[in-house]
């Protein structure tokens, strides 16, 4: 499933598609990550990151391909079809990845896009090999991203279980409990146990169970997450039910303040603005994911399924292709909404998978 008119202000799946391919393909304005170490890493992004040059950043340009991964699967119009098609072919080649490669085994490696832009990519390169079995050049651009996905994966899984000794809770890329749940998600496609049990414990161990969890995060002016709601989607996916229903027992009932739709003027033009956009798009999935995880009737869960609605109808109001702040990361905000509104991904126990 992807975004439909039903979620936003869009005239339809194919409006969403088209301004996502164009960002893929727009290589300015861009915001580097990287660190310098002489005048010779002075390079424009396309050099420096073939696959992911486009979409205003390294992250944007990996969860744009995946969105578009996701519009093909879904169904689009055939002379999109191509496009899009065509667009990943010239981006995720066996050359482009190993440029790509080269740059994060190189100065800019250990931290750059850490780990918020690694769990996108873990994701995509995920999601194209389970589109493989359907489409066959979505298995092609599984093995192209391979080499640069298992340096990361391994990057990642240290920095998880090893390397990070207390979680981030930040309302932007850094917070650790949005991109252990990518990572989660994409070791389900793989089916990859080792990797599910590894980031199962770091979950566990980070987050101690939910031991310092709350209800009343102040929202920040420029957060596209919820911290505590983000835990908490990632927690109900990670613990046995008991155990989650347990947690939510302790925290209690949220008060009605803390899950109300946040209110502020939309503002295209101002990139902490757009972020606000986004996070009713993120506390929206958060309450879903929070839903599933419940049996039917729970206190909460029928409290978290009126804050969800509450939030679905404020996204009407956006319009995701209206600006290339929004349209560079929107998209795929909505579509990984519509992706737990449509049963795609489900809270559940990685270990039992």
């Amino acid at each position: 499933m992807v975004p439909n008119s039903s979620l936003s202000k869009a005239n339809s799946p194919d409006d969403l598609a088209r301004v996502v391919v164009e960002s893929t393909c727009r290589e300015y304005p861009h915001l580097l990550h990287q660190q310098l170490t002489s005048d010779d890493d002075l390079l424009p992004p396309r050099a420096l990151n073939p696959c992911f040059f486009g979409s205003y950043d390294w992250h944007s340009a990996v969860h744009s391909h995946w969105t578009l991964l996701r519009y093909l699967e879904a169904g689009c119009s055939k002379s999109l079809e191509r496009e899009i098609v065509e667009t990943i072919n010239q981006h995720l080649t066996t050359q482009n990845v190993a440029q790509e490669l080269a740059f994060f085994t190189g100065p800019s490696g250990l931290t750059s896009e850490r780990p918020y832009g690694w769990a996108w990519l873990s994701l995509l390169e995920a999601t194209c090999r389970d589109a493989g079995q359907r489409f066959a050049p979505a298995l092609e651009w599984s093995y192209a991203l391979r080499p640069l996905v298992d340096y990361l994966q391994e990057q990642l899984v240290q920095y998880f279980t090893s390397r990070l000794a207390f979680p981030i809770r930040a309302g932007t890329h850094s917070n650790t409990a949005f991109s252990l749940h990518i990572c989660l998600q994409a070791a389900q496609l793989r089916s990859d146990a080792v990797v599910l049990d590894a980031l199962s414990r770091a979950t566990v161990r980070l987050f101690e169970a939910g031991r310092h969890l709350h209800w009343d995060d102040d929202i920040s002016g420029d957060a596209f997450l919820t911290p505590s709601l983000t835990e908490a989607a990632l927690l109900a996916t990670v613990l046995p039910v008991d155990d989650f229903i347990s947690l939510l027992e302790r925290l209690g009932v949220p008060t009605p303040e803390a899950w109300r739709v946040p209110v502020f003027p939309f503002d295209g033009d101002d990139p902490a603005t757009v972020h606000l956009e986004g996070l009713l798009i993120s506390r929206a999935w958060g309450f879903e994911a929070i839903r599933r995880a419940l049996p039917d009737e729970h206190p909460i869960g029928l409290q978290a399924t009126e804050a969800r609605d509450a939030h679905l109808h404020a996204i009407t109001a956006i319009d995701p292709t209206s600006g290339f702040n929004r349209s560079h990361w929107l998209p795929t905000f909505l579509c990984y909404l519509e992706s737990w509104l449509s049963g795609t991904w489900s809270s559940a126990d990685p270990c039992q998978l």
